[in-house]
């Protein structure tokens, strides 16, 4: 009778062994020896699974879609139907439910290889290739530059919200020229910093951030200097407006901060760096940046800021000149050519020279000779005042960017 129980019994579990291995299921004791987890892979899902492995090479997506969701129902856990699903949602266009197969592959992190979605064209780990294609369709769900309805093209961020981070900008410069100076008798405050928000409108502190970011850009080695320096000059009318000509048209409007620019182009070189992207598109995205913030050859000019008309507007426009050096975004010699053509506009401080040149006809001739023995002098003070221009600090440090 033991004998026959024994039996029956082996005979009962080669019979629920046979029908699991049918079903291709694998048990897993839980953890501290709790309810098992059940994993089925039945041939079904794997089936369905390389159908719609063909029907995604074959480009009929929505039938690829279909079996995939099939094969997933059976088996919600199989690596090759969560890659087929995350990359068909892709091309359709359905980029939360990709990110979702995609997160799953990274927690399952199998070690299954696939040549579906490898840049190199050879097998990779699916949880890698999932890394990567998560990775481009965050690029792809932040795009930072649009097209306006005018066709122009800015930057993807509100008025308000970029307005309040070019002002953060403008406080951040201020601090920080604060800072680099030798010595500092009083910290910043924030009525200084008030104080220059009131000076500029919103679309000259829109500009003043434009130039500050494309300045920290050049400082972290992401742009060239040679880019810098173009795109400065093609653009140095929005500070400058009575010595340049006009600048870009629209670089008044609000700008992302600085940090947020320096962050994107940063993540497309991570992106660049695990081949979600290609250098082109690296390259192609990064220089549209820089022609949205700064265009280095404008199409279009805004039109020409008029010049003072009376005695205090003229001294706010000279204020604004200390401001801007102190930010280091003029040089010395800018900012006192701007001021002398500001001045002589409204016939204030009017130089010597042209008083001499105005007289000369009254005066004898020996007045003449001592202006013409007294030239010399004046010659050697504007070298001196080019010598000190050129000890200035630089507005860009010296960078050979590799992009």
């Amino acid at each position: 009778m033991f004998a026959k129980n024994i039996t029956k019994n082996l005979l009962c579990s080669a019979a629920a062994l046979a029908l699991l291995s049918g079903c291709n299921s694998v048990a897993r004791m839980g953890e501290n020896g709790q309810t098992p987890t059940i994993w089925q892979f039945n041939d079904q899902a794997a089936e369905d699974a390389n159908l719609a492995t063909v029907a995604y090479s074959q480009g009929n997506f929505e039938e690829a879609q279909r079996l995939a969701d099939r094969s997933l129902q059976s088996n919600p856990k199989l690596p090759q139907a969560l890659i087929v699903s995350a990359m068909t949602a892709e091309q359709l266009g359905h980029y939360n439910r990709a990110r979702q197969n995609y997160e799953d592959l990274i927690l399952l992190n199998s070690k299954d290889t696939t040549i579906l979605g490898s840049s190199t064209g050879k097998p990779e780990k699916m949880s890698d290739i999932a890394q990567k294609r998560l990775r481009a369709i965050t690029l792809q769900q932040s795009k930072m530059v649009i097209e306006d309805d005018n066709g122009a093209k800015v930057f993807n961020i509100e008025d308000s919200k970029a307005l309040r981070q070019s002002k953060s900008a403008i406080a951040k410069a201020i601090f920080m020229a604060q800072k680099q100076k030798p010595v500092v008798e009083e910290p910043t405050t924030e009525e200084q910093i008030e104080a220059a928000e009131v000076l500029f409108d919103d679309g000259e502190q829109n500009a003043i951030a434009r130039f500050l970011t494309l300045k920290e850009l050049a400082e972290k080695d992401l742009v060239t200097q040679e880019e810098f320096l173009t795109a400065r000059s093609a653009n140095i009318g929005a500070l400058l407006p009575m010595t340049n000509p006009a600048p870009a048209y629209g670089i008044d409007r609000a700008v992302p901060s600085p940090d947020l620019i320096v962050e994107r182009i940063n993540v497309l070189k991570e992106a660049t760096a695990a081949k979600a992207i290609t250098p082109r598109e690296f390259s192609a995205e990064r220089d549209l940046i820089i022609e949205t913030l700064l265009p280095p050859q404008p199409r279009q000019r805004a039109k020409r800021k008029l010049p003072s008309k009376d005695i205090m507007t003229a001294a706010k426009n000279l204020r604004k000149l200390e401001v801007l050096y102190d930010l280091n975004l003029i040089t010395t010699n800018e900012k006192e050519k701007e001021k002398a053509a500001i001045e002589n506009y409204l016939g204030i401080n009017r130089s010597p020279a042209k008083e001499n040149k105005a007289t000369t006809a009254t005066k004898p001739v020996a007045e003449k000779v001592a202006v013409t023995e007294a030239e010399p002098q004046k010659e050697q003070t504007e070298a001196t005042k080019k010598d000190e221009a050129s000890k200035a600090t630089p507005l860009v440090p010296m960078v050979s960017s590799p992009f």
